[in-house]
C-alpha cells in the first residue's frame, strides 16, 4: 500500500512539488539538532535549580511549597533523563555546567510564577520537536513523560497564579 502510494509522487501525505518550505518543515529536526537542544536544557539546570530555590522560599503558604517543590524534583528527574537519553543516542557523557553565579533579579512571587509558565509553554514545542527525533520508542516515551510533566507544571502555575489574585 505504501509503496504504491509513494510511487504516485506523494511523501507522507504531501506532494513532493508542495513540501518545500513548509510548516512541515518547521517542526521536523534531525537527531542532531535534537541532541543540540538537549545539550542546551541539560545547561540551563544550575540556573533552573536557583530559580526554584529563590521561588519556593517566596511561595506564602506550605501547599504552594509542596507543589513548587514537586516541580523542582521533577525538574531534577527530567535533567537525569536528558543526560542518559543524550549519551545513550551519541555516546558521549555531558559534563556538569559550569557553576556560573547567577544573579536572580528581585521580582515578585507572582511574576516568577508567570516567567516559570511562560517557560514551560515554550518549552512543549521544544520537547515535541525533540520527541520526533527520537530513533526508538524507548527514547520518545522518556521525552514524553518530560512533555507531560511540563504540560502538567504549567496547570500548576496557573493554578498558583489564580491563587495569588483572590
Amino acid at each position: 500500500m505504501y509503496n504504491d502510494y509513494n510511487k504516485m509522487g506523494y511523501n507522507y501525505g504531501y506532494p513532493r512539488y508542495k513540501r518545500e518550505n513548509t510548516v512541515v518543515d518547521d517542526e521536523l529536526i534531525s537527531l542532531n539538532a535534537a541532541l543540540e537542544l538537549i545539550k542546551e536544557s541539560v545547561n540551563e539546570e544550575k540556573q533552573t535549580e536557583m530559580f526554584f530555590e529563590n521561588l519556593i522560599l517566596k511561595a506564602p503558604d506550605e501547599n504552594a511549597k509542596d507543589i513548587l517543590s514537586n516541580i523542582r524534583d521533577d525538574n531534577k528527574k527530567h535533567n537525569e533523563i536528558l543526560r542518559f537519553v543524550y549519551s545513550n543516542i551519541s555516546g558521549e557523557v555531558l559534563d556538569n555546567p559550569d557553576e556560573k553565579i547567577v544573579e536572580l533579579k528581585e521580582t515578585s512571587y507572582h511574576d516568577d510564577l508567570e516567567s516559570a509558565f511562560l517557560k514551560d509553554v515554550s518549552a512543549v514545542k521544544k520537547y515535541r520537536k525533540i520527541m520526533g527525533a527520537m530513533p526508538t520508542s524507548r527514547m520518545h516515551t522518556l521525552i514524553m513523560s518530560i512533555l507531560t510533566d511540563i504540560l502538567r507544571h504549567a496547570s500548576l502555575y496557573n493554578y498558583l497564579m489564580h491563587k495569588t489574585m483572590m
